[in-house]
């Protein structure tokens, strides 16, 4: 029986031992038994800086990116988009006037208009004054359509004081343009105002679009029995 010689300098044996335990220590190979038989340095050093095949490898995780799945809202159709004023359709309001007090009752300055969603003025349905001499002074007694409109009288839908009664005026859905309004959201006003006597303004939200509607406008004062419809 043969035994492998070992190195000719014991020294050199002794340092090689000890530089293969320092780079197993810190893992930077694997140690590999001694084979019987002569192998020199070199092959010992490439087996021991050569990770075995069957070494298992630790593979880490690559984050994968999810992207946020964003829902987005339908366009309205082109037809919502053209959707205006009933053709052919007319928006009728409804009041009372009755004087709550006695003695001599002059004729009330009325006024019925709407205002789109953002507080314009969009028409002057009716307005009720005095139109011979200096009438048109007192128009600023109408406060809040005198504040809508710059007390700018529209003489096509304008016509001379009532006395108390039941009335009723129509708005063809017409802005001052001439065209049809958009279907949207509108508040119809209702607004009186006489000499020596009280000051009412009362309103309701209305939607205007394909379909008719009632809506009940609250009295105030001498104005009673206030509504809106919409036949379309």
């Amino acid at each position: 029986m043969s035994f492998p010689k070992p190195p000719k300098s014991r020294y050199l044996w002794s340092a090689r031992r000890a530089h293969l335990a320092r780079l197993a220590a810190a893992g930077a190979l694997t140690m590999v038994p001694l084979a019987c038989g002569g192998n020199s340095d070199a092959g010992v050093f490439e087996s021991a800086s050569t990770p075995s095949p069957t070494t298992a490898l630790t593979t880490m995780a690559v984050p994968t990116t999810i992207k946020a799945s964003v829902t987005t809202a339908a366009p309205a159709s082109a037809a919502a988009a053209r959707q205006t004023f009933p053709s052919g359709g007319e928006l009728v309001v409804n009041f009372s006037f009755a004087p709550t007090a006695g003695g001599r009752v002059h004729n009330p300055y009325v006024v019925v208009w709407v205002e789109d969603s953002s507080g314009k003025l969009v028409k002057t349905v009716s307005l009720w004054f005095e139109r011979s001499g200096k009438g048109t002074r007192w128009l600023s007694d109408l406060r809040s359509w005198a504040a809508a409109s710059g007390r700018v009288v529209d003489q096509t839908t304008s016509g001379s004081t009532r006395t108390a009664g039941a009335y009723s005026v129509a708005w063809n859905g017409l802005g001052d343009d001439g065209a049809p309004v958009p279907a949207g959201q509108y508040t119809v006003f209702v607004e009186a105002a006489r000499e020596n006597g009280p000051y009412e303004v009362t309103s309701s939200p209305i939607t205007i679009g394909p379909k008719g509607f009632t809506v009940t406008i609250p009295s105030d004062g001498e104005l009673s029995a206030l509504s809106a419809a919409l036949k379309a």
